[in-house]
């Protein structure tokens, strides 16, 4: 099985050590040949950096894809943005990676796993960005932290209860004020996490984004994976391989192939079922076949534009928002603005995913930006 180049690690014991070890490689034996500081950086998020559950499945990916074939849940595969710029050679930083698909912006506050909206976060929670804040060499030298977050917040209020029954515009048939409460929300999460850099970390930079408009494909979130029939199916495989030494790295994560459970990532960021269900109009193409990737109906499109650009505003209000609480302006924070970005069909997997190809492209920018700063 081919050695995947890891540039990255998901447990803080291994994180210190790596930190420690640059650090002291630096200051002390410089000049040796391959010898350079790299950046510090951990990243916190929702799919766009964890797509499709890599959290859970990077070692255990590696094996499936080399015995059965099943691509893109390994650690080596890239498919969002983390991957990709954890492995630019040209930003070449070390990254504790603590995102989780599904995760809402929440997570960005909690002191403690939340337990909730992220795929298998019940019985399997991720790290929070606190917590790991708390280690001390961590704090000393951390240089930044990347964000994702607000997109599952915004589908998840737009289905319940933001857009209502179509009646012919798409401008009067939502819920202008719990959209921006939404928006509102998230942001306050933001605040906070912002707060938590300035006691712990002050001097790293944040670095978050906006979405891309998701406005190519009407099929929604297609990623299904049953580990209670794949757990039985990968313990006979173990087996069989006399690959055990997989189990270990697996229980880091709190994962026992033994106790697998039923447990399916079945996305809730369906929108366009919600729009079907509320009569908004769609191209004959997506009632025909919803998984063609033929488009979305202009109203609709109109819509989730609206409720990025909702997101997107309001995220500009923060250096008010801190400055108002903390009687300083903000520094070291910066949004990316993609919502132009990546906007064909060929760099989307699906209604509210990019592809490999749309990933690199966002990866890139996150790259340059860092460098810039860093």
């Amino acid at each position: 099985m081919p050695n995947p180049d890891i540039d990255y690690t998901r447990s803080y014991k291994k994180f210190e050590k790596l930190v420690r070890r640059n650090r002291w490689q630096t200051k002390y034996v410089s000049k040796w040949p391959g010898v350079e500081r790299k950046p510090i950086i951990i990243s916190e998020g929702d799919s766009w950096f964890d797509f499709p559950v890599k959290s859970l499945t990077d070692v255990l990916g590696v094996l499936l894809r080399y015995s059965l074939g099943l691509k893109n849940f390994g650690m080596d595969s890239n498919t969002n943005i983390i991957d990709f710029l954890s492995r630019d050679k040209t930003l070449d930083g070390i990254f504790l990676r603590l995102e989780r698909s599904g995760d809402h912006s929440k997570e960005l506050i909690a002191k403690t796993p939340d337990r909730c909206h992220g795929v298998w976060e019940e019985k399997y929670p991720s790290h929070t960005l606190y917590s790991a804040l708390q280690n001390p060499v961590v704090r000393e030298h951390l240089d930044a932290i990347v964000l994702s977050a607000g997109g599952n917040d915004m589908v998840d209020a737009v289905r319940h209860g933001v857009i209502q029954t179509y009646n012919g515009h798409w401008q009067t048939a939502y819920d202008h004020d719990r959209l921006a409460m939404a928006a509102q929300e998230v942001v306050q999460h933001f605040l906070q996490a912002i707060l938590y850099r300035d006691e712990f970390a002050p001097q790293a930079q944040i670095i978050t984004h906006s979405y891309a408009y998701a406005v190519h494909l009407h099929s929604g979130t297609t990623t299904e994976f049953d580990f209670s029939e794949a757990g039985k199916l990968i313990k006979e495989l173990l087996k069989l391989l006399k690959a055990e030494m997989i189990l270990s790295p697996l229980k880091m994560l709190g994962i026992d192939l033994t106790d697998m459970g039923d447990f399916k990532i079945v996305s809730k960021a369906r929108l366009h079922e919600t729009f079907d269900a509320l009569g908004w109009p769609a191209n004959q193409v997506d009632e025909e076949n919803p998984k063609d990737g033929k488009g979305v109906h202009p109203e609709r499109a109109h819509f989730i534009k609206a409720m990025l650009d909702a997101l997107f505003n309001e995220v500009q209000n923060l250096p008010r928002l801190y400055e108002a609480q903390t009687d300083r302006p903000l520094e070291r924070f910066t949004c990316l603005d993609i919502r132009n970005e990546v906007q064909d069909a060929k760099y989307w997997a699906d209604f509210i995913h990019l592809n490999g190809d749309g990933y690199e492209i966002i990866a890139k920018l996150f790259s340059k930006k860092l460098q810039g700063l860093l």
